[in-house]
């Protein structure tokens, strides 16, 4: 019996677009379902397997891609003129966070994006509330932090979700908003990065490839969650999830300065 000869590296390829399937397909529902969280879900479990800097980029444009899905399905849901102001804010701290990711090395961009993950789990899951005289010094606050966050780590999605809680934004309003805010941030932190000679490789193009058919599969199984499943018990499930892949990502980034420091 004859075997053809696989040369590592293709496998290794194979295995590691498998996995960034069923990773893109979990965190797509969490996307549909709660109208954010993909980037939290997705950007752990891929550095695991994947080069942190590399994982930006890909969360971002996958991102992209699962948002323009939401945004077909909600359309009369959102607003983007409601969203503008938070997407303005944004790009002034996502131009820094774009220099930023060009210099960083990937243990310093683990440990960033792990305990980013950490403190957003802890304030989400405390309900955080924050109060301000001005509605729009609390926006600019968020669309800052966001974009920064966003083109660093691309975890633009914390402080948007918090102001937007903050707010008391309707379930249903929230979803479409940040998916809107989402695809605008996305799309212009790419470019952003892209112009300052951030990451560009070859493999970016095959995981988003792979990751349209996980996209599909879990908008459709998502739409059918959101309506049958209590969104409060499926944040806390999601939650839970999401801080265990953060101390994975955060340990991971450890790992190698412990070992240098022991040697």
């Amino acid at each position: 019996m004859a075997f053809d000869y696989v040369p590592l590296g293709e496998a290794m390829l194979t295995l590691t677009a498998v996995y960034v399937f069923f990773v893109i397909f979990v965190a797509g529902i969490l996307q549909t379902v709660t109208g954010f969280g993909f980037a939290l879900a997705a950007a752990p479990l891929l550095a695991c397997a994947i080069n942190a800097k590399e994982v930006v980029v890909i969360v971002l444009i996958i991102g992209i891609l699962m948002k323009g899905f939401i945004v077909y399905k909600t359309w009369g849901e959102g607003d983007f003129a409601r969203i503008m102001p938070l997407f303005a804010a944004s790009l002034l701290g996502a131009l820094p966070g774009a220099y930023v990711l060009s210099v960083i090395d990937e243990s310093t961009l683990k440990i960033v994006i792990g305990i980013t993950l950490i403190a957003a789990t802890i304030a989400m899951s405390a309900n955080v509330k924050f109060s301000t005289a001005h509605h729009w010094l609390g926006k600019l606050a968020a669309g800052l932090l966001s974009g920064l966050l966003g083109a660093t780590t691309s975890l633009s999605g914390p402080p948007v979700v918090l102001y937007m809680m903050n707010e008391g934004t309707d379930k249903v309003t929230m979803r479409a908003d940040l998916t809107r805010y989402f695809i605008l941030g996305n799309t212009a932190t790419v470019i952003m990065i892209y112009l300052m000679g951030g990451v560009v490789a070859q493999s970016i193009g095959i995981y988003a490839l792979v990751s349209i058919p996980a996209i599909v599969l879990s908008w459709w199984l998502g739409e059918r969650l959101f309506r049958a499943v209590n969104a409060v018990r499926f944040r806390y499930i999601a939650l839970a999830v999401i801080s265990v892949s953060a101390l994975i990502t955060l340990g991971s980034g450890l790992w190698p300065l412990v070992h240098k420091a022991s040697l």
